[in-house]
Protein backbone atom coordinates (compact mmCIF):
# COMPACT_ATOMS: atom_id res chain seq x y z
CA UNK A 1 0.00 0.00 0.00
CA UNK A 2 1.42 3.22 -0.86
CA UNK A 3 0.52 6.52 0.89
CA UNK A 4 1.68 10.34 0.89
CA UNK A 5 3.95 10.02 4.00
CA UNK A 6 7.45 9.35 4.46
CA UNK A 7 7.08 6.78 7.17
CA UNK A 8 10.52 7.97 9.60
CA UNK A 9 8.78 5.98 12.29
CA UNK A 10 8.63 2.75 10.80
CA UNK A 11 12.31 3.10 9.03
CA UNK A 12 13.96 3.85 12.47
CA UNK A 13 12.71 1.09 14.03
CA UNK A 14 13.39 -1.77 11.50
CA UNK A 15 16.97 0.02 11.43
CA UNK A 16 16.92 -0.30 15.58
CA UNK A 17 16.11 -4.48 14.84
CA UNK A 18 19.10 -4.40 12.61
CA UNK A 19 21.58 -2.70 14.79
CA UNK A 20 20.32 -5.52 17.19
CA UNK A 21 21.09 -8.27 14.60
CA UNK A 22 24.67 -6.16 14.51
CA UNK A 23 25.38 -6.45 18.07
CA UNK A 24 24.31 -10.18 18.04
CA UNK A 25 26.56 -10.75 15.41
CA UNK A 26 29.43 -8.57 17.04
CA UNK A 27 29.08 -10.89 20.01
CA UNK A 28 29.16 -14.24 17.87
CA UNK A 29 32.15 -12.84 15.99
CA UNK A 30 33.99 -11.84 19.63
CA UNK A 31 33.21 -15.40 20.62
CA UNK A 32 34.80 -16.71 17.75
CA UNK A 33 37.69 -14.38 17.88
CA UNK A 34 37.15 -13.99 14.24
CA UNK A 35 39.56 -11.18 12.47
CA UNK A 36 38.38 -7.46 13.26
CA UNK A 37 38.11 -6.75 9.59
CA UNK A 38 36.22 -9.78 8.69
CA UNK A 39 33.55 -8.85 11.29
CA UNK A 40 33.37 -5.23 10.06
CA UNK A 41 32.41 -7.50 6.47
CA UNK A 42 30.08 -9.46 8.11
CA UNK A 43 28.25 -6.75 10.20
CA UNK A 44 28.22 -3.71 7.62
CA UNK A 45 27.40 -6.18 4.35
CA UNK A 46 23.84 -7.38 5.41
CA UNK A 47 23.33 -4.33 7.38
CA UNK A 48 23.49 -1.55 4.81
CA UNK A 49 22.16 -3.73 2.24
CA UNK A 50 18.79 -3.76 4.50
CA UNK A 51 18.89 -0.67 5.35
CA UNK A 52 18.67 0.89 1.73
CA UNK A 53 15.88 -1.77 1.26
CA UNK A 54 14.11 -0.26 4.35
CA UNK A 55 15.17 3.57 3.12
CA UNK A 56 13.31 2.56 -0.45
CA UNK A 57 10.38 1.10 1.13
CA UNK A 58 9.47 3.34 3.70
CA UNK A 59 10.64 6.59 2.03
CA UNK A 60 11.09 6.62 -1.55
CA UNK A 61 8.29 3.95 -2.32
CA UNK A 62 6.09 4.93 0.58
CA UNK A 63 4.76 1.14 1.41
CA UNK A 64 4.71 1.03 4.99
CA UNK A 65 3.81 -2.01 7.33
CA UNK A 66 1.04 -1.07 8.50
CA UNK A 67 -0.12 -2.29 12.18
CA UNK A 68 -3.86 -3.13 12.23
CA UNK A 69 -3.50 -3.15 16.36
CA UNK A 70 -1.22 -1.12 17.62
CA UNK A 71 -2.32 -1.48 21.38
CA UNK A 72 -1.26 -5.46 20.96
CA UNK A 73 2.04 -4.06 19.33
CA UNK A 74 2.26 -1.40 22.24
CA UNK A 75 1.73 -3.67 24.72
CA UNK A 76 4.65 -6.58 22.98
CA UNK A 77 7.02 -3.71 22.77
CA UNK A 78 6.69 -3.09 26.44
CA UNK A 79 6.35 -6.87 27.06
CA UNK A 80 9.96 -7.34 25.81
CA UNK A 81 11.59 -4.65 27.64
CA UNK A 82 10.30 -5.89 30.63
CA UNK A 83 11.46 -9.56 30.43
CA UNK A 84 14.77 -8.50 28.78
CA UNK A 85 14.92 -6.23 32.48
CA UNK A 86 14.04 -9.28 34.26
CA UNK A 87 16.45 -11.65 32.66
CA UNK A 88 19.25 -8.59 33.07
CA UNK A 89 18.38 -8.78 36.89
CA UNK A 90 18.40 -12.46 37.23
CA UNK A 91 21.66 -13.58 35.32
CA UNK A 92 23.49 -10.72 37.30
CA UNK A 93 21.67 -11.95 40.62
CA UNK A 94 22.93 -15.40 40.21
CA UNK A 95 26.26 -14.94 38.62
CA UNK A 96 25.08 -16.43 35.56
CA UNK A 97 25.87 -13.57 32.93
CA UNK A 98 26.65 -16.61 30.05
CA UNK A 99 23.45 -17.10 29.90
CA UNK A 100 21.88 -13.45 29.66
CA UNK A 101 22.84 -13.47 25.59
CA UNK A 102 20.85 -16.74 25.04
CA UNK A 103 17.98 -15.57 27.51
CA UNK A 104 17.96 -12.14 25.72
CA UNK A 105 17.28 -14.14 22.24
CA UNK A 106 14.33 -16.19 23.51
CA UNK A 107 12.71 -13.00 24.83
CA UNK A 108 13.72 -11.12 21.97
CA UNK A 109 12.24 -14.33 19.25
CA UNK A 110 9.25 -14.43 22.27
CA UNK A 111 8.23 -10.80 21.48
CA UNK A 112 8.16 -11.08 17.80
CA UNK A 113 6.14 -14.40 17.32
CA UNK A 114 3.16 -11.91 18.49
CA UNK A 115 3.67 -9.34 16.45
CA UNK A 116 3.30 -11.13 13.42
CA UNK A 117 -0.53 -10.67 14.55
CA UNK A 118 -0.69 -6.99 15.04
CA UNK A 119 1.34 -6.29 12.07
CA UNK A 120 -0.25 -9.36 9.76
CA UNK A 121 2.98 -10.18 8.24
CA UNK A 122 3.76 -13.92 8.90
CA UNK A 123 7.40 -13.51 8.66
CA UNK A 124 7.08 -12.43 12.17
CA UNK A 125 6.10 -15.61 13.44
CA UNK A 126 9.00 -17.97 11.81
CA UNK A 127 11.87 -15.36 12.56
CA UNK A 128 10.46 -14.95 16.29
CA UNK A 129 10.13 -18.75 16.13
CA UNK A 130 13.97 -19.11 14.70
CA UNK A 131 15.36 -17.39 17.54
CA UNK A 132 13.79 -18.69 20.07
CA UNK A 133 14.97 -22.02 18.54
CA UNK A 134 18.61 -20.93 17.85
CA UNK A 135 18.56 -19.47 21.34
CA UNK A 136 17.45 -22.82 23.04
CA UNK A 137 19.73 -25.09 21.24
CA UNK A 138 22.58 -22.43 22.02
CA UNK A 139 22.35 -23.31 25.92
CA UNK A 140 23.00 -27.06 25.06
CA UNK A 141 26.34 -26.09 24.05
CA UNK A 142 29.56 -25.03 26.17
CA UNK A 143 30.57 -21.74 26.34
CA UNK A 144 31.96 -20.02 23.93
CA UNK A 145 29.94 -22.15 21.75
CA UNK A 146 26.81 -21.01 22.69
CA UNK A 147 27.33 -17.25 22.12
CA UNK A 148 28.24 -18.10 18.62
CA UNK A 149 25.50 -19.96 17.53
CA UNK A 150 23.11 -17.58 19.35
CA UNK A 151 24.83 -14.13 18.43
CA UNK A 152 25.14 -15.65 14.80
CA UNK A 153 21.82 -17.38 14.57
CA UNK A 154 20.01 -14.64 15.71
CA UNK A 155 21.68 -12.04 13.82
CA UNK A 156 20.82 -14.29 10.79
CA UNK A 157 17.34 -14.56 11.27
CA UNK A 158 16.75 -11.46 11.44
CA UNK A 159 18.32 -10.34 8.54
CA UNK A 160 16.73 -13.39 6.83
CA UNK A 161 12.77 -12.10 7.94
CA UNK A 162 14.25 -8.50 7.37
CA UNK A 163 14.64 -9.65 3.61
CA UNK A 164 11.73 -11.45 3.37
CA UNK A 165 9.61 -8.76 4.67
CA UNK A 166 11.44 -6.16 1.87
CA UNK A 167 10.57 -9.04 -0.80
CA UNK A 168 7.06 -9.53 0.53
CA UNK A 169 6.54 -5.47 0.21
CA UNK A 170 7.46 -4.97 -3.45
CA UNK A 171 11.25 -3.27 -2.74
CA UNK A 172 12.90 -5.75 -4.81
CA UNK A 173 10.62 -5.21 -7.69
CA UNK A 174 11.79 -3.25 -11.05
CA UNK A 175 10.47 0.12 -11.27
CA UNK A 176 8.13 -1.07 -14.53
CA UNK A 177 6.46 -3.55 -12.07
CA UNK A 178 6.98 -1.67 -8.65
CA UNK A 179 3.04 -0.17 -9.10
CA UNK A 180 1.45 -3.43 -9.60
CA UNK A 181 -0.28 -4.73 -6.85
CA UNK A 182 0.86 -7.68 -5.15
CA UNK A 183 -1.15 -10.72 -4.39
Amino acid sequence: MMTERKNWRGLLTDCAGLAFAALWAARGAQAATLPIALTVAILAIPTILLVLGFIRRDLILRRPEITFDPKLARRIKILRFIGIFIAASWTHAHHQLDLFYPLLGAIIGLSYIPLGRPLREPVHLFMGGAIVLISGLSLLLPEPQHLEVAGFGTAIAIWAGSAMRLWRSGVFLTPDTSSTTLA
